[in-house]
């Protein structure tokens, strides 16, 4: 029984070496090589470490370089700049005898004006009436109507364009015209208005600032007490082109 149990004993021991010895002996890896031709397979972890590190060799490519200018934009810009020009007309001026005076000054500042004369109609003033009746009597008849009324200040005209018709008066504002037709129209009477005109003329400078050169207000704002003349800004033509105002005079 005892030379049994050591037979087993001996037995197991032997089977536990030999199991010992054969695991170290497959223990050691195996090098399975790819066929030829075959894609590589990649996890996804070292995808990302690959194309961060070729994004980074593309940047640190790029870093350092300045862009190019085109060298034709020089080409383009112009050298220098030509000062900006603005026009104006100066007026309106009622006397001629001060419209040379400020262009005599004008010339003394370094300006070159340009004169124009305008000729232009204005009210000179306005005239209440009753339209011309077909007959003297029938004129007389108005009169008549407006001796009852009291009213004054009228008279027949007996030739001309308006004859037979019946004057109430010449006014030379609008204002004193409008009330004497207020006051006849009160009075039951349909009187009418008529503006007379009158030619005029107003002359004008016109000359041209630069950004370097202005026309300073007190040169002109005094010219004429009573006549505040304006300073518009007016379209440059293209043949004012010479220093600060126009080469010719016109009168």
């Amino acid at each position: 029984m005892r030379s049994l149990f050591v037979m087993l004993l001996v037995i197991n021991l032997s089977y536990l070496v030999w199991g010992v010895a054969f695991s170290e002996k497959n223990s050691t890896p195996t090098i399975v090589q790819q066929p030829q031709g075959e894609q590589t397979l990649t996890l996804l972890s070292e995808q990302a470490v690959v194309i961060a590190a070729n994004t980074k060799k593309q940047l640190s490519s790029k870093v350092g370089k300045t862009p190019k200018v085109n060298a034709k934009l020089d080409k383009i810009l112009p050298p220098s700049m030509t000062p900006a020009k603005t026009c104006y007309s100066l007026g309106p001026i009622l006397e001629e005898k001060n419209s040379k005076k400020l262009e005599q000054k004008l010339k003394q500042n370094g300006f070159n004006p340009k004169h124009k004369a305008i000729t232009d109609k204005e009210p000179k003033s306005y005239w209440v009436y009753f339209p011309a009746e077909k007959s003297l009597e029938a004129a007389k008849a108005v009169v008549n109507l407006l001796q009852i009324a009291n009213v004054d200040d009228y008279f027949i005209i007996r030739k001309g364009k308006y004859t037979n018709a019946i004057s109430l008066g010449l006014y030379n504002g609008y204002s004193r015209a409008k009330i004497r037709i207020r006051a006849l129209k009160k009075l039951g009477f349909n009187p009418k208005v008529q503006t007379r005109y009158r030619q005029v003329t107003r002359h004008w400078l016109d000359f041209q600032e630069t950004d370097t050169k202005r026309l300073k207000t007190s040169i002109w704002e005094n010219i004429e007490k009573d006549n505040p003349l304006q300073k518009l800004a007016r379209p440059c033509a293209d043949s004012l082109t010479k220093n600060t105002g126009l080469s010719s005079k016109k009168s």
